[in-house]
This record gives structure tokens, C-alpha cells and sequence, in this order.
């Protein structure tokens, strides 16, 4: 199946910009897992399903903090 390819690619995308620390990493994971949550859907795969809907989240979540640590306050450190 072609979408599974693409998937693929996005996911391989993704890892690179995020090695460069790169935001857009963010969206092609999300690009990514929302390709094989269609897949997964479409092949009616339960577990493969719910795995990647926490990875959308957790996509969601990378985002966020990246781009709270980068524009919100600073995080400070209690000793």
C-alpha cells in the first residue's frame, strides 16, 4: 500500500529534523502517525490504532513544551 511508504518517509523525515532540533520534526511525525492511524484503521488493527493515537499526543505534547521552553520564561532549577 502506498500510504504506507509515505508514512514512512515522513517518519525518516522527521527523525532528521528532529536530530537537528529542528520544530518542523513535530509536524511530520504528526504527518506521519496520522498516515498509519489511516492505515492501521483501514486494516482494522486495533493495537497499531491506539499506539499511534498516543503518539499523536505525545507529538502534541513535544510541540508544546519545545515551543514553551523556547518562548515561554526560562525554566529555573531549585536546589
Amino acid at each position: 500500500m502506498p500510504i504506507s511508504y509515505l508514512a514512512a518517509l515522513f517518519s525518516l523525515s522527521g527523525i532528521i529534523f528532529n536530530i537537528r532540533k529542528n520544530p518542523i520534526c513535530w509536524f511530520l511525525f504528526m504527518a506521519s502517525d496520522s498516515l498509519w492511524l489511516y492505515y492501521f484503521g483501514a486494516t482494522k488493527q486495533i493495537a497499531p490504532i491506539l499506539t499511534h493515537l498516543v503518539f499523536i499526543g505525545v507529538n502534541f505534547y513535544g510541540l508544546y513544551t519545545w515551543s514553551y521552553k523556547r518562548h515561554g520564561k526560562k525554566e529555573t532549577k531549585d536546589l
